[in-house]
């Protein structure tokens, strides 16, 4: 299209802006409205149609987001830039998820990059194919559903912006993967990237992990140690948990966050770093200000840009893509036959309310293919939490309104260990330990029933703690791996080892 056949729209009450832009755009041969306040913006998309409006976040008569809706309302096609100041950066990050291409700042530095900013405005389609194929090499599924395409269009340009970032969603629903993604995208994708979690360590460990340590700082220090923060230079940190840190760790995140600066552990010279921040938590950190449970200013610091994922169950329209995703997946990486989910599997599979979220779909999908036997995926090879309650028949009442057991017979227990692979040997073994226990029991002579309930606990607490052990074990002492080959959070790992009384260190 010849550029005088583009048309563009300036809305701002500085008269400066309007001259500004008229001037930039006329010489490239573009034909240009201005507008000072809402009013006159109203009147000129009913005269003409825009390709391109640029608006001002704040106007006399009214604000840039009426506005953009407005034009979204009237013109769809019409991509909008809002103008704003640094103040207002969380309303233009607004402004994104509710349609806006992108926002510039004022004011404006780099004349060359607002230039190929509007073109690119003008070749919208040709900049979303861009983005899905960066999208397919991430292997970022997105998906249709409408939150989350609004979601990866916020993040998508606030990846080309210097800002922190903060992530919130559900445990499982993939904050790393979306930070990851950021940073692929980002001015700093050929840099570092490093992922770090706050929940899985003490105070005195965090503090040294994120922020380094001199020689001899405390016992056990036998060498300066760099931490994560000068390890991320000119790259991208993500903290995830960061409701973790705790009232002091905070103030020097902090101070790191508005200054760059920092001193390591027993350490006397300032560092001086330069890392963009995305810090991630499945808590209501808004909530936890209000108890005085995280720190004002540090919220404020990182809440300049807040992406929201929406929990699997919110997106069910989209179960079947992430189900085949993960199917593909999981058949390139273990080199196993082709496989697909029956019908009835599939409707099974969407009809779940997932509170594990994706990570939980995913390791379903894993778990089904491998004990699969056949081409396809049937109910029976699903994990039993995923398949329906069988009805049992109703059996008669007693007196007292207790089921009655005829003599001889006994209730059909439930299969356990059913997301193991040697399920049925372990049952076998269980169901054995039932019948010997049962037999060498002379209720005539008395039985203790409520030591035998207490004796049945320690072993329970005894083997969920050779559990935890092994699992540290395995992986040094590092809580975060720890957690994940067990399946549950650090967060939750924490909690049992202090349920079982075990003491490990972290690495």
């Amino acid at each position: 299209m010849a550029p005088d056949k583009y048309s563009f729209l300036v809305v701002d009450d500085e008269q400066e802006i309007c001259n500004f832009f008229s001037y930039l755009l006329k010489n490239k041969g573009y034909h240009v409205v201005t507008a000072n306040t809402g009013q006159e913006a109203t009147a000129a998309l009913q005269k003409h149609r825009f390709n391109v409006a640029l608006v001002d976040l704040k106007l006399p008569d009214s604000n840039g987001l009426e506005i953009l809706k407005e034009i979204k309302s009237k013109q769809p096609t019409c991509e909008v830039i809002i103008i704003t100041g640094y103040s207002t950066v969380k309303s233009a990050v607004e402004a994104i998820q509710l349609g806006a291409y992108d926002y510039v700042e004022k004011p404006f530095g780099d004349i060359e990059e607002m230039e190929r900013l509007l073109e690119r405005a003008l070749n919208v389609r040709a900049e979303l194919e861009k983005e899905a194929a960066a999208q397919r090499e991430f292997g970022f599924v997105v998906g249709q559903n409408p939150k989350m395409l609004s979601l990866v269009a916020a993040a998508q340009k606030i990846a080309k912006k210097n800002i922190t970032v903060l992530i919130q969603g559900e445990t499982g629903t993939g904050k790393e993967v979306l930070a990851r993604y950021i940073h692929s995208v980002s001015h700093r994708s050929d840099r570092p990237f490093l992922a770090f979690n706050c929940g899985a360590f003490t105070e005195t460990l965090l503090e040294s992990e994120l922020f380094g340590h001199e020689k001899g700082s405390f016992t056990g220090a036998t060498h300066k140690k760099k931490g994560i923060f000068e390890l991320a230079h000119k790259g991208t940190l993500f903290l995830d948990e960061i409701d973790s840190a705790s009232p002091a760790i905070q103030i020097k995140l902090l101070r790191v966050l508005e200054t760059g600066e920092f001193l390591r552990v027993g350490g006397e010279e300032l560092c001086k770093v330069d890392v963009r921040v995305i810090a991630a938590t499945n808590a209501d950190l808004q909530s936890q200000v209000e108890q005085n449970k995280f720190r004002e200013d540090l919220f404020y610091r990182l809440d300049v840009a807040s992406l929201y994922i929406p929990p699997l169950r919110e997106r069910a329209e989209d179960i079947p893509l992430f189900i085949n995703y993960f199917l593909e997946k999981e058949m390139a990486t273990r080199e196993i036959g082709a496989k697909k989910f029956s019908e009835e599997a599939m409707a099974l599979l969407q009809r779940h309310s997932w509170p594990g979220n994706i990570r939980e779909l995913a390791n379903t999908v894993a778990q089904a293919a491998l004990l699969s036997k056949g081409p396809v995926i049937t109910v029976a090879d699903l994990p039993d939490r995923i398949k329906p309650k069988a009805v049992e028949e109703r059996a008669p009442e007693g007196p007292h309104g207790g089921a009655v057991i005829e003599p001889g017979a006994s209730a059909k227990e439930p299969a356990a260990f059913s997301g193991h692979p040697r399920s049925a040997e372990l049952n076998s073994l269980l169901e054995q330990f039932t019948r010997e226990a049962l037999e060498h029991l002379d209720l005539k002579e008395g039985f203790d029933f409520p030591a035998f309930q207490e004796d049945l606990k320690s072993w329970i607490n005894s083997l969920y703690g050779q559990l935890l052990a092994s699992a540290l074990e395995t992986t040094f002492g590092n809580q975060v791996q720890a957690a994940k080959l067990l399946g549950i959070t650090p967060r939750a790992l924490r909690y049992y080892l202090e349920k079982a009384g075990e003491k490990h260190g972290s690495k």
